[in-house]
């Protein structure tokens, strides 16, 4: 069974997020601007690789790619094929929620973040979702009233309906995968997660943004949600609770309309 992933929307605020790199063999510095909206982190990647090529006169040569499968790290990296390069990071948050700490100094070809992309969390287990790759079960606003002698009557507020997320849980993560204070990589945890997107610690998150459940971390099947029920980071110890290595994390919520 897979592991899968979690992916947080973040929201780039007016004017953009700009990294303004140089190239050595071509010159600089370039100013390379992420447009204002809302973008999954694997969207953030490819916008920023197209800011990128663009810069210096389209030369397509720029990557940029994070471990986020199955077995990743949740490191970004940045490289270009042929050039030498630097980079200043005119906006702190995209080099915050990207997971690099300084400028892109001295010169190189490939630059890896040090901390985990913010906005990612990458379980260490396999997924319990008791539905498969469904998203879950529909509600809807009806409400009943049985007389005396057993008649059902009932009424249906609207004709909308909604998508409640089944029992998704890892029954078994890691302590550093878990945990904020046994990390082995900064900002890896399922806590840092939460704290992250839904705490209001980070700006470029709503309080409520929309997460993406990718049911195997390699392929490309997702559903959207808003996640409900949780105002603390508390976790449960996994097995029978006497060891801290192991871990249990669940989510709920609803699946977004139209996703």
């Amino acid at each position: 069974m897979a592991n899968g992933r979690l992916e947080a929307q973040y929201t780039v605020p007016t004017g953009g997020w700009v990294i303004t790199p140089t190239i050595t063999a071509i010159g600089g510095p370039f100013t390379c601007t992420i447009a204002a909206g809302t973008y999954f982190p694997t969207a953030l990647l490819a916008a920023l690789q197209v800011a990128l090529d663009a810069a210096s006169g389209g030369d397509g040569a720029f990557t940029v790619s994070a471990g986020t499968g199955e077995s990743g790290t949740g490191l970004v990296t940045i490289a270009h094929a042929t050039q030498t390069f630097t980079a200043v990071w005119t906006s702190p948050d995209l080099r915050d929620a990207l997971g690099f700490t300084a400028d892109l100094t001295p010169a190189a070809l490939t630059f890896t973040g040090t901390k985990h992309m913010r906005g990612v969390w990458l379980p260490t287990h396999p997924i319990n979702a008791p539905r498969g790759s469904d998203p879950g079960h529909t509600e809807t606003d009806r409400s009943e009233l049985v007389a005396p002698d057993g008649t059902v009557s009932s009424l249906v507020y609207g004709t909308a309906q909604r998508v409640r997320m089944t029992g998704v849980e890892w029954a078994v993560v890691t302590a550093r995968r878990a945990l904020v204070t046994q990390e082995v990589t900064v900002g890896e945890s399922f806590e840092q997660w939460w704290l992250d997107t839904h705490s209001g610690l980070r700006t470029y998150f709503s309080t409520s943004p929309q997460v993406r459940l990718h049911w195997n971390a390699d392929a490309g099947t997702y559903h959207t949600f808003y996640l409900t029920g949780r105002t603390t980071t508390e976790l449960q110890r996994a097995g029978d609770g006497n060891w801290i290595g192991i871990w249990q994390v669940a989510i709920s919520g609803y699946k977004v309309s139209g996703s």
